[in-house]
């Protein structure tokens, strides 16, 4: 039996036209949407027409309807990354009993996620969507064009040297966040508490990141 196809018609929204994707942040390079779908509930089709990738916070269960593409049915647990290159339209479904939450980075720059991402037998091969690939584990990093990608797990009292030169860099809680941010700049060390799906930018220069709280805490880092 051929896959299931979806059934999706009529015009597709702007992401800041559909009523889930909420802008959190924009300059002329990025755009930060949070999302927040409610059990059983479902986007509106909509365009994504830059590349993007999303983190998700909680577990969840959605179904991902394509034009033209068989449905998906994905299983998603906390600190899931996905990246897609854009150019298409979907519709999202909340599935089960938990909402999907979730931020949304779209990049501008078309050049800078050039190439894409591909399975190679790695282990961050799940945030291409590679089929079969293994859970991201506790740590890793991805590079896709000039953009690089970590994810990070720091016991507590643990550090974590940030020492790249690049322009744009944050980091996204995936956990509540109590950290302990040390730079060159003044104040020397900043106190940063987040809730999880919050971001924090980056000033230039090295940074120690400092694990503040009795707990582990995981945060993914973004750089281009």
């Amino acid at each position: 039996m051929p896959p299931k196809q979806n059934a999706q018609s009529g015009p597709a929204d702007s992401l800041s036209q559909e009523p889930h994707h909420k802008l959190m942040y924009e300059t002329q390079d990025v755009r930060i949407y949070e999302v927040f779908l409610p059990p059983g509930q479902s986007t509106a089709p909509h365009q994504h027409d830059n590349a993007y990738i999303f983190i998700t916070f909680g577990k969840s269960k959605i179904t991902v309807n394509s034009p033209g593409q068989p449905t998906q049915q994905l299983k998603l647990p906390p600190g899931t990354v996905r990246f897609a290159q854009g150019g298409f339209s979907h519709t999202v479904t909340a599935d089960g009993s938990q909402p999907f939450h979730n931020l949304s980075i779209e990049f501008l720059d078309p050049t800078l996620t050039r190439g894409g991402c591909s399975c190679q037998g790695l282990d961050t091969d799940s945030i291409c969507g590679c089929s079969n690939a293994p859970p991201l584990p506790a740590n890793w990093s991805l590079r896709i064009g000039h953009l690089q990608l970590a994810g990070v797990t720091l016991e507590p009292g643990a550090v974590y040297d940030i020492n790249s030169n690049l322009s744009n860099r944050f980091l996204v809680a995936v956990t509540p966040f109590d950290i302990l941010d040390e730079s060159h700049h003044e104040p020397a060390t900043i106190h940063v508490r987040l809730p999880e799906g919050r971001f924090h930018w980056l000033s230039p220069g090295p940074h120690k990141i400092q694990n503040a709280s009795s707990q582990p805490v995981r945060f993914v880092k973004v750089e281009f």
